[in-house]
């Protein structure tokens, strides 16, 4: 039988929900519906007062019996920070952290090694900005980091755009999944691509409110 990962990304909006209320555990409770095994999040708060002091990512891993890693890309007082995470059923063997170009708010490339069954994979995980030019220099720097890895590879994140392709990852949900905003989709900003190792045999955007994103999930197994 095929072993099927089944992977999420999810801009959770730091828990703020379309009702512009902070309630992290609905985003716990649209993970837990689903049952992912690895997760790729983005706007991701730690210690911060708007979103009550938590360690969110560290809470959601907890409430699912999940491994984390989280990366700041922005940071007050070494304390409050807000950035990626991401959470995974296997083992993380080793993660990094690669600044993007830009020069607006800071963004970069979070990179995990997943120990799955069949095999270690990278799972890369990125919020790219909102100013084109300033996206495209942010892209080409990932398609670098994935040309340096070898093996099986994942990028999700919220590319803030429908138009990129990665020539290195052509394995994408072939339908247009839009997942913004979250209460009327109609842009595809969050996105996964894979290596030619996998085979995508489902994707879809589970609705809710719980963020201004709706997230991705896609389920892939070995192309062997």
């Amino acid at each position: 039988m095929e072993r099927v990962v089944r992977l999420f990304t999810y801009n959770i909006h730091h828990g703020k929900g379309v009702d512009g209320k902070v309630r992290l555990r609905r985003v716990a409770a649209v993970l837990q519906r689903h049952n992912p095994d690895a997760v790729a999040l983005q706007e991701v708060d730690r210690h911060l007062p708007r979103s009550y002091l938590r360690h969110q990512a560290r809470a959601l891993a907890r409430h699912l019996g999940m491994y984390f890693v989280f990366t700041p890309t922005l940071s007050w007082l070494g304390i409050c920070q807000y950035g990626l995470a991401i959470l995974s059923r296997y083992p993380i063997s080793e993660h990094q952290y690669y600044p993007l170009p830009g020069a607006h708010e800071p963004r970069g490339l979070q990179s995990a090694s997943l120990d799955h069954d069949a095999g270690t994979f990278f799972l890369l995980n990125t919020h790219l900005g909102l100013n084109y030019q300033e996206r495209e220099k942010q892209a080409e720097a990932i398609r670098e980091i994935i040309r340096s890895l070898s093996g099986p590879v994942v990028l999700a994140g919220d590319m803030n755009t429908e138009r990129l392709t990665f020539p290195e990852l052509p394995v994408t949900p072939p339908d247009h999944l839009p997942t913004f905003p979250s209460y009327r989709p109609r842009f595809g900003l969050d996105r996964i691509f894979a290596s030619r190792h996998w085979r995508i045999i489902k994707a879809f955007t589970p609705s809710t409110g719980a963020s201004d994103h709706l997230p991705l999930l896609v389920e892939l197994v070995p192309a062997n």
